[in-house]
């Protein structure tokens, strides 16, 4: 008779973040608030400086680094894209009130006015206001998510670093 087999060692998960490195990728998940101080670029440069700072700790820092930056970089291309779909849209209509009046109707012109109104009332302060809300509300899903110990993959981000 044999011996029966050694139960298996149990294995680090990737999706798990060690005791030590909570606090660090808590840091990197909060560094995203130094666009308070900075506005449009510390968003950005808090992730990567803690990314920097924290990578070669260890592969699962490596990992939360990428993320927390990669999203940081999506939310900040999406609000550049909206910001150029806002002044599309605004200066569309500011022409069409120029061609309008040129037509010699001036009812024209007052309605493109009105249209590029709607825009920025329709469009462009309710799509500001989700790309305001939505970083800050998955950054505290992040920060506790790996303050129980688990890494945290963010959502609709592009991967800008791999």
């Amino acid at each position: 008779m044999g011996l029966p087999d050694p139960a298996p060692i149990p294995r680090a998960s990737p999706d798990l973040i060690p005791e030590p490195d909570r606090t660090p990728a808590l840091i990197i998940h909060l560094s995203p608030l130094l666009g308070l101080v900075l506005p449009a670029l510390g968003n950005v440069l808090g992730p990567l400086a803690a990314w920097l700072a924290y990578r070669d700790r260890a592969p699962v820092l490596d990992q939360q680094g990428k993320e927390a930056l990669n999203f940081q970089l999506s939310v900040w291309l999406y609000a550049f894209l909206t910001g150029l779909l806002f002044l599309a849209l605004f200066s569309l209509g500011l022409l069409g009130g120029v061609f309008g009046a040129a037509a010699g109707s001036p009812h024209l012109g007052a309605l493109a006015l009105f249209g590029s109104l709607a825009a920025f009332f329709a469009f462009f302060i309710p799509a500001s206001l989700v790309l305001w809300a939505l970083p800050l509300v998955v950054m505290l899903l992040a920060v506790l998510r790996v303050s129980q110990g688990q890494a945290y993959r963010y959502p609709l981000r592009i991967r800008f670093i791999r």
